[in-house]
């Protein structure tokens, strides 16, 4: 999904005859260092038997929420005009990482009770 942002953005920014936003640029930091550092850490440690199927997927939506909030934030800088409709996006990712914090903790709470 990294990848695919940067992909977008240049082309975005070649066909909006030099305009550029920070945001959009930016919009790739949270797949790689969201997803990407997670998805290492649990390729190299046997972290990923410990983390709960609910729980990834809500961190994933919650990366998915901050990268199109970005991207939305960017395609209204582009176009010279300000909206306060992206911190919708921010509020939302917000929730979505305490929900998967919360599965996560009852995942272990449950596995605790189990042994």
């Amino acid at each position: 999904m990294g990848l695919l942002c940067i992909v977008f953005t240049l082309i975005y920014e070649f066909f909006s005859h030099g305009a550029f936003s920070v945001h959009m640029r930016m919009m790739c930091l949270f797949p790689f260092l969201g997803c990407g550092v997670l998805g290492l850490l649990c390729f190299v440690s046997p972290l990923w038997r410990y983390i709960d199927r609910w729980c990834f997927n809500f961190w994933n939506t919650a990366m998915a929420t901050f990268t199109l909030g970005l991207l939305f934030r960017g395609i209204v800088n582009i176009s010279g005009r300000f909206t306060k409709l992206d911190r919708l996006y921010v509020i939302l990712g917000m929730i979505l990482l305490v929900i998967a914090l919360i599965f996560e903790v009852i995942a272990l709470c449950q596995r605790r009770k189990k042994s």
